[in-house]
């Protein structure tokens, strides 16, 4: 028993004090921690471009940006893009100003309008960087790639949680000379999953063309729980 009672305080070092302060069992037990983790490439993008014009008139401009923004929902229409998939914000008009021997000059007024786009279909991302390219846009920023259904990735690391923690726990009990019992509390609150990636290579610089190869890091999900086991 105080062989067992050793194991147990070296492996409730890291557990949460709630638990450690109300949550074990008078009867023989032991504690584990389990952690579990998946990977996934992403399978969609989250694209933000920006059309803008400066003319001498902001109705010159608008009627420009308008005309472009057009062609920018047909591109992402013709890729099969819903428009429950397209944000176009409000326009912008502000005065453009431009510096000139020290002294800033009017260039004129400028419109500006962002537009988002969710591409579900990563297959189609090429085709449609070359159809944004040629509607006009002014700015393709930096597209974001994602896993679209997390939540099936959190759920999947949770179980592999559960399932470390288990093996652990007969591990210990084997070698005890116990058998493994009835789980007597989970405890996963404390350590909820959690995304992990390379932003570096999640989020990349769009090019200007189709040919551009995309280099796609695997996005990790993980899950940390602790487990209490009764020994019988």
């Amino acid at each position: 028993m105080k062989l067992l009672r050793n194991v147990l305080l070296s492996l409730s070092v890291c557990l949460p004090l709630p638990l450690l302060a109300s949550a074990l069992p008078d009867d023989p037990h032991i504690v584990v921690q389990g952690y579990g983790e998946v990977e996934a490439l992403p399978d969609s993008a989250e694209l933000r471009l920006q059309v803008s014009d400066t003319q001498s008139t902001a109705s010159a401009a608008k009627a420009n940006v308008d005309r472009r923004v057009a062609a920018v929902l047909a591109a992402a229409r013709a890729q099969d893009i819903a428009d429950t998939a397209i944000r176009a914000s409000q326009i912008r008009v502000h005065p453009d100003y431009v510096w000139e021997d020290g002294k800033r000059r009017l260039r004129g007024q400028r419109v500006e309008r962002h537009v988002d786009i969710s591409l579900a279909d990563l297959s189609r991302y090429g085709d449609l960087v070359d159809g944004l390219m040629a509607a006009g846009i002014t700015e393709l920023g930096q597209v974001q790639f994602v896993v679209a259904d997390r939540d099936v990735l959190a759920e999947r690391a949770l179980l592999a949680a559960v399932a470390d923690a288990r093996q652990r726990a007969t591990l210990l009990a084997n070698n005890l000379g116990r058998k493994l019992g009835k789980v007597y509390r989970i405890d996963a609150s404390s350590a909820p999953a959690v995304p992990r990636g390379n932003p570096g290579v999640m989020m990349m610089e769009a090019k200007a063309s189709a040919d551009a190869p995309m280099l796609l890091g695997k996005e990790t999900v993980s899950s940390r729980l602790s487990l209490v086991f009764l020994l019988d």
